[in-house]
């Protein structure tokens, strides 16, 4: 009796096989998911943008990303440009109307009241020569010193005086949307601070004893507190140098633009081991890419497009840029954001506002942060002393900013 042959039709021994072929071929759809998100979904959504990018980046490294940002820039400016004109070529960046001058009994600073400028007395003199009366010493504060291109007094006054003023520019005749707002800040009654983040940069372990208030603005400070703004661009970019309380967090790198602060409160931009060297006086810094501006002259390198050298960032990129400057006497410290601006459009802005020397910090709008704070009741504030204000409309709104744990990076000021 022949007996029927029996075929074994189970697929069991394929079955893993496929399995990991759908999982692969769902990691490759959620990455291209992510990249055509990457490319688009800034220009509509910041944030979304910037998370997309961030985990990008672990997937894939900075620079493949970096590439895919240029083309969302392209896109995000294309479609700038067409908002601009549906709304009769208006631009695109305004000033937060909440952010005006606060009067000086308003805030909780506590500062010393600047000594008056001194007239010199002329000595005595023979009565054969006559005597001419010494030419006294104008007086200058943020909103009237030169170079005067608009400042307006911002943020909360000290003894009654403006220690901010800020002004907006328009530098880009074919991008009407665009503008560099421009903050301008009294060093010799406002001491700057480094804070670094919870996460970036990446810091020793232990850095707590250190800096017990990691990632925000320490409550000793905050009654005096005046104003924060962004840092500057992740590890992943760069590896930038930073110092905090001296505490060196990652070394410095040679001919970097470099944010040096001293013990007396004096505050100095230039590349390091140029313009900057190590000091036992020193007991902060932040560097971020190279200088665009040292001594007075635009960097000739804002108009090439290095990208390992900047963060892998084209500098030729239309896209949200941040950056700090200082003037030659050191007196006025300079913040400068810009909508839709090249490296080298920011570098010019700079100089319109008399910065000397000056550097590029953070880029995308999601970045892009500069917060004034005054005094609130906790009742009604979710238990904060202090509320923040943002420079910019465009800016996204968090009157605690920096008031908690922040993941990155930033600078802020306190009065003398």
């Amino acid at each position: 009796m022949r007996h029927p042959i029996r075929r074994n039709f189970s697929r069991a021994p394929n079955r893993p096989k496929q399995k990991w072929l759908w999982i692969i071929f769902a990691g490759f759809l959620v990455l291209c998911l992510m990249t055509a998100s990457l490319a688009m979904v800034p220009a509509i959504n910041p944030s979304f943008g910037a998370e997309s990018a961030d985990v990008l980046r672990a997937i894939v490294g900075p620079r493949p990303v970096a590439l895919l940002e240029s083309v969302s820039f392209k896109l995000q400016d294309r479609l700038n440009q067409l908002r601009s004109t549906i709304n009769g070529g208006k631009a695109l960046i305004t000033f937060s109307q909440s952010s005006t001058q606060v009067p000086s009994s308003s805030p909780n600073v506590s500062t010393t009241s600047a000594s008056p400028i001194a007239t010199v007395q002329p000595t005595s003199t023979p009565s054969t020569i006559p005597q001419v009366a010494p030419t006294p010493t104008p007086v200058t504060n943020v909103v009237i010193d030169a170079p005067q291109i608009g400042w307006q007094a911002y943020g909360p006054s000290v003894n009654g005086a403006p220690v901010m003023a800020r002004t907006m520019i328009l530098l880009d005749p074919q991008r009407s949307y665009t503008g560099v707002a421009l903050v301008r800040m009294d060093l010799s009654k406002l001491r700057l601070h480094i804070m670094p983040g919870m996460i970036e940069p990446s810091h020793p372990s232990g850095i707590t004893k250190a800096i017990p208030s990691l990632g925000m603005i320490p409550a000793s400070d905050q009654p005096n507190l005046a104003a924060a703004f962004n840092g500057g661009f992740k590890g992943i970019h760069g590896q930038y140098g930073m110092m905090v309380n001296g505490l060196t967090l990652l070394p410095p790198l040679p001919g970097l633009a470099t944010v040096a602060i001293y013990r007396d409160g004096h505050v100095e931009i230039g590349a390091w081991e140029k313009e900057i060297n190590p000091s036992d006086d020193m007991i902060a810094f932040r560097q971020n890419c190279p200088p665009m501006i040292e001594n007075g002259q635009v960097n000739p390198a804002l108009s090439l497009n290095n990208r390992m050298a900047w963060g892998h960032t084209g500098n030729t990129d239309i896209t949200w840029r941040t950056g700090i400057g200082i003037t030659q006497d050191g007196r006025y410290l300079i913040y400068a954001v810009g909508n839709g601006t090249s490296a080298e459009s920011l570098a010019d802005a700079f100089l319109q506002a008399g910065a000397y020397d000056a550097m590029q910090l953070d880029i995308n709008q999601f970045y892009a942060h500069f917060y004034t704070y005054q005094p609130s009741s906790p009742e009604t504030s979710g238990g904060f002393d202090l509320t923040g204000q943002r420079l910019l409309d465009q800016m996204i709104n968090n009157p605690h900013l920096y008031l908690t744990p922040n993941v990155r990076d930033f600078f802020y000021l306190t009065a003398r």
